[in-house]
């Protein structure tokens, strides 16, 4: 008999917070701390980004983008306009939609992650600064179990 896959139970866990606040246009978040994937071993992530009120400019977004650290010690140290410039490390963009005054929550699905240690920044290109307060991205990392 085929066995059958399915979804392992999620792990949800806020990665940036604090450090958004009032993030101003075009200016990239700190990195998070260092997320350890080297013991669950999950394959994938959704990305929820939870964003106060705000009045985007049209074509707003924002984009994350991973650090990966090969020996879970030494991670990437390139200036934010450089990281721009790579994309290899990007993990991802998600449209920000331009209704005024209005707090957005947004989600990124099936993203495939690395088996390692790795932090992760946000670029606000939403064309304003972010709140002073309320603003979040959210992990849900999880895999396949084939033995389902």
């Amino acid at each position: 008999m085929t066995n059958i896959g399915k979804w392992n139970a999620p792990s949800v866990t806020t990665v940036l917070s604090t450090g958004l606040n009032s993030l101003s246009n075009n200016t990239m978040s700190a990195a998070s701390s260092t997320i350890s994937n080297a013991s669950n071993l999950d394959m994938y992530v959704d990305v929820e980004v939870n964003l106060a009120s705000l009045s985007p400019t049209t074509g707003a977004y924002v984009s994350l983008y991973i650090l990966e650290s090969v020996d879970a010690i030494n991670f990437p140290a390139q200036s934010d306009v450089d990281l721009r410039l790579t994309s290899s490390q990007l993990l991802c963009v998600i449209p920000i939609g331009t209704t005024a005054a209005t707090a957005q929550r947004v989600v990124a699905r099936n993203i495939i992650i690395p088996p390692g240690s790795f932090q992760t920044k946000l670029d606000n290109q939403t064309g304003v600064a972010l709140n002073a307060s309320g603003n979040t991205v959210k992990f849900n990392t999880y895999d396949i179990n084939l033995n389902g």
